[in-house]
């Protein structure tokens, strides 16, 4: 393989590349230059750092301990909650209709209206179609 002085095939074919020939079509009404065009000095060649900089210790208490009085405060919440949790959890044991009607059960539907209008619009067409049919 040898070097020539004359441009090769390959060169003139991307010369005339429907890409490159588009491009200098539409030249006369684009407004920002390419891309290409821009100097690579106007571009920020900075990364975004993928880790934080660890020079300084990473303190993960950043808050002082609580006191004893603010602890009992939040055992006692806590052991409220606990509390009222096992109370519902008895109440829906014994009588399993009482998920019908439980907030939880209740935003769902909420939720879902549009799935459950779509599942019974569907439901009665397929019906109707069946009637049809017989």
């Amino acid at each position: 393989m040898f070097w020539s002085s004359e441009p090769d095939e390959e060169e003139e074919a991307l010369l005339c590349s429907p890409a490159l020939m588009a491009r200098r079509a539409s030249e006369s009404w684009i407004v920002a230059p390419p891309v290409e065009a821009m100097p690579v000095a106007a571009m920020s060649l900075q990364r975004k750092k993928s880790l934080p900089d660890v020079t300084q210790p990473i303190q993960l208490a950043a808050t002082a301990p609580l006191s004893r009085e603010e602890a009992s405060v939040l055992s006692s919440l806590r052991r409220e909650e606990v509390r009222k949790q096992i109370y519902e959890h008895e109440r829906l044991k014994a009588n399993p209709l009482l998920y019908l009607v439980s907030p939880q059960v209740k935003d769902w539907f909420s939720r879902q209206q549009l799935v459950m209008l779509v599942l019974f619009i569907n439901i009665s067409l397929a019906l109707m179609f069946i009637k049809l049919l017989t």
